[in-house]
C-alpha cells in the first residue's frame, strides 16, 4: 500500500471509532459476565431459562442462594440481547430482558458484571454501585 492509501485507511478507522457514544468502543470490547440468583423463601426452587439470538444457555433449576452465571463477549454492533424466563413455581413466571446495551443498565452493573435475583414479589436488577435492589418484573399467573 502507498503512503497515501495507508493514511486514509488510518483517517476512516478514526472517524469510525469517534461515531460511537462516549464509552461505548470500550464497553463493547470488553467480556460480560451476567449473574441469576435465587433469592426466594421457603426453599423454593427457581427454574430459569435464558437465551440470546445466537445462544440457548438451557434450563436451570436453582435452589435458594443458587446462582446461575455466564460470560460472553459483547459483539462489534453492540445490540448483544440477553432474556430469561423465570418461574418460581407451577403458577407464576416472568420473562425480562437481563443483558442489552445501555446506560440505564450499566451504571447498575458493576466491572462488567451485572447481577440479577428473584425475590417472593418478582425479579430486581442489582444496582451493584449503591448496593440496592431495584424492581424490575412482576409475577405473571400461570405458565408461558
Amino acid at each position: 500500500m502507498s503512503s497515501h492509501r495507508i493514511t486514509i485507511f488510518l483517517i476512516c478507522v478514526l472517524l469510525l471509532a469517534f461515531q460511537y457514544p462516549s464509552g461505548r468502543a470500550i464497553r463493547f470490547s470488553n467480556h460480560w459476565r451476567v449473574g441469576v440468583e435465587n433469592g426466594l423463601s421457603h426453599k423454593k426452587t427457581l427454574l430459569v431459562h435464558c437465551k440470546s439470538g445466537d445462544d440457548d444457555l438451557g434450563a436451570h433449576y436453582l435452589s435458594v442462594g443458587s446462582e446461575f452465571s455466564w460470560e460472553f463477549k459483547m459483539n462489534y454492533f453492540a445490540n448483544t440481547l440477553f432474556w430469561c424466563y423465570f418461574a418460581p413455581d407451577r403458577y407464576h413466571h416472568a420473562s425480562t430482558n437481563v443483558f442489552w446495551y445501555s446506560d440505564h443498565l450499566f451504571q447498575r452493573c458493576f466491572e462488567n458484571n451485572c447481577s440479577w435475583v428473584a425475590r417472593d414479589d418478582g425479579v430486581y436488577l442489582r444496582n451493584i454501585p449503591l448496593r440496592s435492589e431495584e424492581f424490575m418484573k412482576g409475577w405473571d399467573r400461570g405458565l408461558k
